[in-house]
């Protein structure tokens, strides 16, 4: 019964998150808005939505170790396995641009979570500062993306491919976002209380069920998006998409749920799985900047990472690993 009941939330978060995204770049294309705002403050923020819907509902019920589970698991599922398999489809570009500026603001989020560890909380002053410096780097990226080519600037490239093809009219769009909305509050409800059922019935901790299902709901949109575009070859903007939406989920959707609820780290998440996050990242850049490329044997490197770090998750439950079975 929770795992049906965590499936079905997790079902309805994709669903959601495609009805989102394709009502806000369809209101978007109607009103004129310029692909460059569109990708910036459209598509960036559209594409946490369920990081944000699910963290707040965790965390407002009083399951707030699936809420930064789901949250530090997204992350790392999205900088290692979902990368990792976009570049072992087609290796993918990472300019200097995006690995400076998507690539600091990572860090700094990274910084602030471990900071925020060895306090054993992130405080409401602390999610101010995590959505003061994400409003600075907003002001960054519209700076450094005026007036430039599509090809130059990942927010554009972003917006101009998603809005490719027919596009729903006003009426349509404004449907779309709002049962998106909608059905995205559902999905995130069902996949809290049906992670929680399945912890009590499967006798895991809850913050296992936010690093592992959780996590894995909340990055399926951007797995799909990620198969999808690199297939098509047109992986360029990938390695910068996914920078953006890893900072925003630490500096806006994490700020932002602190500021309404502050939340107690679990001693986990502190002594372990923060940290992991900080290492993956640090070890994540100097990779993309080789050459400013991830090739396909370095995206393997990052999957490979990923194994062990599930190999990991499994041994600290008391699960059986593989070759123990």
């Amino acid at each position: 019964m929770a795992n049906g009941i965590l499936i079905a939330g997790l079902f309805l978060i994709l669903i959601a998150s495609e009805m989102i995204l394709r009502g806000g770049v369809g209101l978007a294309r109607q009103f004129d808005v310029p692909p460059l705002y569109t990708g910036i403050f459209v598509l960036a923020i559209l594409t946490v939505m369920p990081e944000l819907f699910v963290t707040y509902g965790a965390a407002t019920t009083g399951h707030v170790e699936m809420a930064l589970g789901g949250i530090i698991g997204s992350n790392l599922i999205n900088l290692l396995f979902v990368i990792g398999l976009g570049a072992l489809i087609h290796p993918m570009a990472s300019p200097p641009k995006v690995l400076f500026r998507d690539g600091s603001a990572l860090l700094l989020g990274c910084v602030g979570l471990v900071v925020c560890a060895l306090e054993g909380v992130v405080s409401r002053q602390a999610g101010a500062v995590f959505l003061l410096i994400f409003i600075a780097y907003l002001a960054l990226q519209v700076m450094t993306d005026w007036r430039r080519a599509p090809d130059h600037s990942v927010p554009l490239a972003r917006a101009l491919l998603r809005s490719q093809g027919a596009m729903p009219s006003v009426t349509a769009s404004f449907f779309l976002l709002f049962l998106g909305v909608i059905v995205l509050f559902l999905g995130a409800h069902l996949s809290v209380t049906g992670g929680a059922h399945l912890a009590t019935q499967l006798g895991w901790s809850e913050t296992t069920v936010g690093l592992l299902m959780i996590a894995a709901g909340l990055s399926s949109p951007k797995l799909v998006v990620t198969v999808v575009v690199a297939v098509r070859g047109e992986a360029a903007v990938v390695v910068g998409q996914i920078l953006t939406t890893c900072a925003i989920n630490l500096l806006a959707v994490l700020g932002l749920v602190a500021v309404i609820h502050p939340l107690a780290i679990p001693e986990q998440l502190r002594h372990a799985d923060v940290f992991v996050l900080a290492i993956a990242s640090l070890i994540l850049l100097p990779l993309l900047a080789m050459h400013w490329r991830l090739s396909r044997p370095r995206g393997v490197l990052l999957m490979v990472a990923y194994g062990c770090y599930l190999g990991f998750l499994l041994w600290r439950q008391g699960l059986p690993l593989p070759w123990e079975l």
